[in-house]
């Protein structure tokens, strides 16, 4: 979005409570070349944007849109207008604005960028918004989290689609001037109609850490908000999630656990009340397999297998098979009761294709069994990983954002390898570094690597061990 500039008037902008209070409605009156084109009704959001909308309020009163023109058009995305130097300035400074005038901070939320909504233009500063606005003419999702909602046409979209389809320039300025004069409408006091539940149903069990949870869309909702809790009466909430749209995927939930949760909505100036309140009961979380990575290779007849942990009191089943229905005879190793997250197996073949998977169990059910990963192993080695892992005397800092320093005890010349690799066995960053009496520590780049959960895998010959690594911004 190009940067928003307001006039010469100058005024201060209040610093307003995000409390509930009637949605402030204006009518934009639009004409081309001096002809009347029609009229565009919008409505604004104080509940979510407080400060751009008594900065709307302010210009309005102050007259300050009137004869500012729509001077962007751009086809299935948004008009744009509002620039003081669109009033009697040359054409070519149209959208640049006047430096002198107040800003306001970004007000970033989850409303959404629909059909018809209205957001802050700015520059590539986020807290830069001023006087210029834009309405969506289409769906403009990729814009959501990264410019302010802040109000929505509620009548005149038609008017929107005939100023947008504007014969225009080429840099999207129509060829004749279409302006704007804004005018008090008064306000919208309404209150949303509470949202109804609908998935999944009452009283669902075996919830999964994948599961959507649903709700009936309210006509006049802009944000939802979704609440968990523990308690049937609410008086602890365990997680609170909000929503653009009228379905949330589930926050991070204990197993085995019997949750209550109820929605509300906002509709940007009162808040609903709550929905019915539904119930369900989580299955066991699936544990995510951290080591071998997905694909690996050259892994030892003698691995040490390593998962997530997915809560206390529950123990874990490993599986390992030579097939991946994981079938009768094909299954090789199947160990129940494992009260760590990492196994050793030993007696697998060498330069040989496995299978392996884990599910955790508390003292009532079984979860559901993670997703089957494959390896490969190598040459036999015994002992290998861990002499390897013996070998390694710390890994600094974890988490980190931009080194990560692996100190080593090797008193030979070694070639060492270091890769990062994610949890689905992608290779992110790699390193060979030749370590010997007087270089014992490999300092690892990951400033580049986004943030999230990672496996640095340590090889040394036909020696190999991965470690988790949390990588920061």
């Amino acid at each position: 979005m190009k940067k928003a500039y307001l006039s010469l008037i100058t005024f201060l902008i209040l610093t307003a409570s995000v409390i509930a209070q009637d949605k402030p409605q204006y009518r934009i009156a639009t004409y081309r070349a001096g002809v009347f084109l029609g009229n565009i009704d919008i409505e604004l959001f104080p509940l979510i944007a407080p400060n751009h909308v008594h900065n709307f309020d302010s210009l309005a009163l102050a007259l300050a849109f009137d004869s500012t023109a729509f001077h962007r058009v751009v086809p299935g995305f948004v008009i744009q207008g509002g620039d003081p130097n669109s009033i009697n300035g040359p054409i070519s400074t149209w959208g640049s604005g006047n430096p002198n005038q107040p800003t306001v901070n970004a007000e970033f939320s989850v409303a959404r960028h629909l059909r018809g909504r209205i957001g802050a233009a700015r520059d590539t500063d986020i807290n830069s918004a001023t006087s210029q606005f834009y309405i969506c003419v289409a769906n403009a999702l990729f814009l959501d989290g990264q410019y302010t909602v802040y109000g929505q046409a509620i009548a005149g979209m038609d008017i929107v689609d005939t100023i947008v389809s504007s014969p225009r320039d080429v840099n999207d300025v129509p060829l004749q001037k279409i302006e704007m004069f804004v005018t008090s409408l008064g306000v919208n006091p309404a209150i949303p109609a509470a949202p109804t539940l609908t998935a999944p149903l009452d009283l669902a069990v075996g919830i999964q850490a994948t599961q959507t949870f649903q709700w009936s869309a309210v006509n006049d909702g802009v944000i939802y908000t979704a609440e968990f809790s523990t308690d049937s009466t609410f008086a602890t909430i365990d997680a609170t999630v909000n929503a653009g749209t009228n379905q949330v995927s589930a926050p991070p939930l204990l197993s085995s656990t019997k949750y209550y949760w109820r929605v509300k909505t906002n509709n940007g100036g009162h808040e609903s009340v709550y929905s019915n309140i539904f119930s369900f009961t989580t299955t066991i979380t699936v544990p995510a397999l951290l080591y071998p990575t997905n694909a690996a290779t050259g892994i030892v007849t003698n691995p040490v297998f390593n998962w997530t942990n997915v809560g206390n009191n529950v123990t874990y089943t490993l599986q390992v098979a030579t097939n991946i229905s994981f079938a009768g005879a094909s299954i090789v190793y199947n160990q129940a009761g494992i009260t760590a997250t990492t196994q050793q197996v030993s007696g697998l073949n060498p330069n040989s294709l496995y299978y392996w998977r884990v599910r955790a169990s508390d003292t009532l059910v079984n979860g559901n069994y993670s997703p089957r990963y494959n390896f490969t192993t190598g040459t036999s080695v015994s002992l290998a990983e861990n002499k390897l892992q013996s070998s390694i005397v710390k890994i600094y800092p974890n988490p980190t954002s931009t080194i990560l320093n692996v100190d080593l005890s090797f008193t030979e010349n070694a070639s060492v390898k270091l890769t990062i690799v994610d949890f689905l066995g992608k290779e992110i960053e790699t390193a060979e570094v030749l370590v010997n009496s007087q270089t014992k520590s490999i300092a690892l780049n990951v400033s580049n690597i986004s943030a999230g959960n990672y496996l640095l895998k340590v090889e040394k010959g036909n020696e190999i061990v991965s470690f988790k690594i949390q990588i920061s911004k």
